[in-house]
């Protein structure tokens, strides 16, 4: 799943291999080509340089930082953007009153890689074949209650209950269209696993597979038959070359030798700002921090304690020192932009004259009690926070003790028995598709087994209301907004979870690059497609 395997990625040591700009090296392992090797060299390049490796290339499985290659290799029906859902396989859609029959129309004369047309046989094998596998993304699908196909061209998804399904169709994990005629030939699911995990592809997208290596680089190749078709100043193509030191990739896209980058040191960026060989680009994401407070283990277990802390955090003072300004507060546990961001949602300010008034009336009035806290080993901005709780937490007499951890390790620890495990738990979230639904279940709806709601929080008032909640999106907004509200008014109210920030996405992007803009529900995605050379 991708929070755990982006967790990973991060802990790996990862052979770097530099190539530069314009140049390709090593051997192919997918789409056969002609080119010679003097032709390559004089390819139009662009080279996105990247943090982490690659993890697995199976659309129906892939739940981490791989989607920056799915992104580019395939399509789904529909694609999110911030202003609205916009065609992209389908060129349009419609529902019956309730929202439990989907038709999409399909654009007609999309090839895949193979050559075959992309139809509606494909677009049913695709997502059954997801949800047969039943692993990462493929929950997104749980409406659906039956696919059929009407024509070549246009398909109808029943439901099992009302579902926003074109949000879902545009999820950035499991709604991949893949070319069900090319990978049947190749065996059962497993064998199709492995096929792509050796680097091929079975996409539409402008971009094939030339060259996979998940740890230092993969290397694109347009696809000259792209139904978008292609202009004289987009890239033949585009590199994602996996530099994990944020300096290094810093000092190359100053000097051109990669042309775009992110997750660079922030005390950077002013210095990046004035640099007249870069342009930084500052969106809002729909990434937030959350505080997992242990509910079932003494003193958390106290609502009164939990509100006490999360009145105690220093929220201005993390952005600025933690972001430098890069974000923004959070507002609850739904970041801002998003279905069930409000902005006058009442939450927690910094308060330390309230924390006191709270535990005393908890039953400590000086504290007296320790508390044990982990973080990802490695992640800069979470040791921050992590310090600056610990110093704000000792005027309240409470120790607390700063454990980092890779993230497998303290994921494990917090799936164990809640009575010995971390009391606090520091990670982020971002949506599979941008629905509060992915937020608000995933973390904080009733769980037999503990997966990622880590604050073992369980109120059957609140599970009721986003499950309402969701079925509304499709066909009522103002009423799933409504019931959404009402839930994490609930949420805030029992303090579960200390929310922190939103970080901005911040790109670098080398001056001789233009096109570029950051799609939140497509998190660290370039589309390279976009990109167009200065002119």
């Amino acid at each position: 799943m991708k929070k755990i395997l982006v967790g990973l990625a991060l802990s790996l040591i990862i052979v770097l291999g530099i190539v530069a700009s314009g140049c390709i090296s090593g051997e192919k392992t997918s789409t056969p080509s002609s080119e010679t090797t003097e032709q390559k060299k004089t390819t139009n390049v662009v080279i996105y340089g990247y943090g982490s490796e690659m993890i697995t290339l199976d659309p129906s499985t892939e739940f981490s930082n791989s989607i920056v290659t799915l992104a580019n290799v395939y399509e789904c029906l529909v694609k999110y953007t911030p202003q609205g859902l916009k065609p992209w396989l389908a060129t349009s859609w419609e529902s019956n009153e309730d929202g439990t029959e989907w038709t999409f129309h399909l654009r007609k004369g999309v090839k895949f890689h193979s050559g075959n047309e992309m139809t509606a046989a494909d677009v049913k094998w695709s997502i059954e074949r997801t949800i047969r596998m039943g692993q990462g993304p493929a929950f997104i699908w749980d409406p659906i209650e039956k696919i059929e196909i009407l024509d070549d061209y246009t398909i109808k998804f029943k439901l099992k209950y009302p579902a926003n399904l074109p949000l879902i169709a545009s999820s950035a994990y499991g709604a991949y269209i893949m070319d069900s005629k090319e990978l049947s030939k190749i065996g059962d699911d497993n064998a199709i696993a492995d096929y792509l995990n050796q680097g091929h592809d079975a996409g539409t997208g402008p971009y094939m597979i030339e060259k996979y290596d998940p740890k230092t680089e993969v290397v694109l190749k347009k696809f000259d038959e792209y139904w978008g078709g292609w202009k004289e100043d987009q890239f033949d193509v585009a590199i994602i070359k996996i530099v994990p030191d944020s300096s290094l990739r810093e000092q190359m896209v100053v000097s051109g030798e990669i042309h775009i980058t992110r997750d660079l040191p922030l005390d950077d960026l002013p210095k990046l700002q004035k640099d007249p060989n870069v342009i930084v680009k500052q969106t809002p994401s729909y990434q937030e921090l959350y505080g997992m407070l242990n509910t079932k283990k003494p003193p958390l277990d106290n609502k009164l304690v939990r509100q006490a802390l999360s009145y105690a955090v220093p929220y201005d003072q993390i952005v600025e020192y933690v972001l430098h300004g890069y974000g923004s507060i959070a507002k609850g546990p739904i970041p801002k932009g998003m279905l069930g961001y409000f902005e006058d949602m009442k939450t927690y300010e910094h308060n330390i004259d309230k924390a006191k008034e709270l535990l005393a009336e908890a039953g400590y009035p000086n504290g007296g009690f320790k508390l044990v806290l982990t973080y990802t080993q490695g992640d800069q901005a979470e040791k921050k926070v992590a310090e600056l709780l610990k110093a704000e937490w000792s005027k309240l007499g409470i120790e607390l003790e700063i454990r980092p951890m890779n993230w497998e390790q303290q994921w494990a620890l917090a799936k164990s028995d809640p009575q010995k495990a971390q009391d606090i738990l520091i990670f982020y979230w971002w949506p599979t598709y941008p629905t509060p639904y992915d937020f608000l279940f995933n973390m904080f709806h009733c769980e037999e087994t503990i997966n990622f709601n880590l604050c073992y929080y369980c109120n059957p008032e609140f599970d009721k209301l986003i499950d309402e909640a969701v079925t509304f999106e499709g066909t009522d907004v103002e009423k799933a907004k409504e019931l959404y509200k009402k839930a994490e008014e609930i949420l805030v109210e029992d303090a579960a979870a200390i929310f922190f920030y939103n970080p901005d996405d911040v790109y670098v992007i080398h001056k001789s690059i233009v096109g570029f803009e950051s799609n939140p529900g497509y998190p660290q995605v370039v589309f390279f497609y976009d990109l167009h050379k200065r002119s």
